[in-house]
């Protein structure tokens, strides 16, 4: 066992000369045992079937093609027939360098099926529909999502924004129908940008149905850090699920609840000058963390890029240890002469301290009021629990900021003298 940002875990694969991007822990239809799929894009530019019982590579397939400098980005296993695009199980899917869709016969190694977008940049992620019946496909150049049939035709487009990469299935139920996992979607796609983003699609209706962080001008944002991957966790009611994505800027992984708030993960700022982003290492070892998975036995897989010629996948027992998370309670939102409740309150209780900055970006007086309180129930209807604790005055295109501690949570409502536009940062502090 080692540590992997304080969180005991173990090292499911490392090999020198082997830095794999993707990783998928299934039983293979064709064994029987449990075995992880990787797809290494830049050092190997194969897929490859590693045994972890065995601890040896039982299966390896190089991508053919030139056109493209790294792929597949991705390698899935076919856990049954998908009858229209000729793959059987234990069959495997990825992209290969020439821009193709493929799947890749399991003991031939031979293409048995392939299809390249008229349009393809840099051909990235290759997903069964829940039925089996159709493909989804990202293209990463292109920004376009799109649900294919076995003669490529798009039953569907939909652009996410250059930088569109990994998917994956949300499939948390019960029978009761009281227990979920999914916010009106069956599917995560992230886009690899610095801001934004995670989004949750319905591939029946090709619609967004949440989001992380939300469009400019809402409350309770998250900045993603440029995620490659992002899955669901927990089976909870009444929304109370996690979803998890890795950061590529800086390393390490968040999981942000429904409201995109974060709960619990290791992050650090990412820093820019002019158009060149900083990648630094976090202060608890992690480099390039370049994609999260489930796992059967653990509480979460996730690949970094932490050594001199390998990447490394881990399994964790348990959440990382508690760090500060970095968020946004409003971004670039209006306000007006009628007091606006940032509801849901902020939780604070779990927290040493909680730093609030506001950014008037507008031509009006901001005011922002707190209100605090120490009961475990914070609810708002019931105003005898709050307190007004203070309020921050905020001159046109102004900072101020504050910090809070010792409190349940907290409420924020803010207005202005006219019309006007700002962001509020929020700093969960250990």
């Amino acid at each position: 066992m080692v540590s992997v940002a304080g969180a005991e875990a173990r090292i499911l694969f490392r090999k020198q000369g082997y830095t794999p991007h993707y990783a998928e822990y299934v039983e293979d239809p064709v064994t029987g045992e449990e075995v992880v799929v990787m797809a290494d894009p830049h050092s190997r530019r194969s897929a490859f079937i590693y045994n972890p019982s065995k601890r040896k590579i039982i299966w390896e397939f190089k991508v053919p093609g030139t056109g493209i400098k790294a792929n597949p980005h991705i390698a899935r296993m076919a856990v049954e027939k998908i009858a229209g695009f000729n793959a059987r199980p234990g069959d495997v899917l990825c992209a290969d360098r020439d821009n193709r869709f493929i799947v890749v016969d399991r003991v031939r190694k031979v293409v048995r099926w392939s299809y390249r977008p008229s349009d393809a940049v840099w051909s990235h992620d290759f997903m069964p529909t829940k039925d089996f019946q159709d493909m989804l496909t990202t293209d990463y150049g292109n920004g376009y999502l799109r649900r294919i049939n076995h003669e490529g035709k798009a039953v569907w487009s939909l652009n996410l924004g250059k930088g569109l990469a990994k998917l994956s299935r949300i499939y948390g139920n019960v029978a009761s129908g009281v227990h979920g996992n999914s916010y009106g979607g069956e599917v995560l796609a992230a886009v690899n940008q610095r801001v934004r983003g995670v989004y949750e699609i319905s591939e029946d209706r090709a619609a967004i149905v949440w989001s992380c962080p939300p469009p400019k001008g809402s409350k309770n944002c998250f900045f993603t850090l440029k995620p490659h991957a992002a899955l669901r966790l927990g089976l909870a009611e009444l929304g109370g699920n996690v979803t998890v994505f890795n950061h590529e800027a800086g390393g390490g992984f968040v999981a942000v609840d429904r409201d995109c708030r974060p709960r619990w993960g290791v992050m650090k700022p990412l820093s820019t000058t002019g158009d060149r982003e900083i990648y630094r290492p976090s202060s608890l070892g992690l480099y390039e963390t370049t994609h999260v998975f489930h796992t059967p036995h653990g509480f979460l897989g996730i690949i970094d890029w932490d050594g001199a010629g390998y990447s490394t996948v881990y399994e964790l027992e348990e959440p990382p240890a508690k760090t500060s998370l970095y968020w946004l309670l409003a971004w670039q939102r209006k306000s007006s002469s009628v007091p606006e409740f940032l509801d849901p309150p902020v939780e604070t209780g779990e927290w040493r301290e909680t730093a609030f900055q506001a950014v008037n970006h507008g031509p009006n007086r901001l005011r922002v009021d707190f209100y605090t309180t120490l009961c475990p129930v914070a609810d708002t209807s019931d105003a005898s629990v709050w307190r007004k604790a203070g309020s921050l005055t905020v001159e046109p295109s102004g900072v101020n900021e504050t910090m809070l501690s010792g409190y349940s949570s907290v409420r924020v409502a803010v207005s202005s003298e006219g019309e006007s536009v700002y962001t509020i940062y929020v700093v969960n502090r250990v």
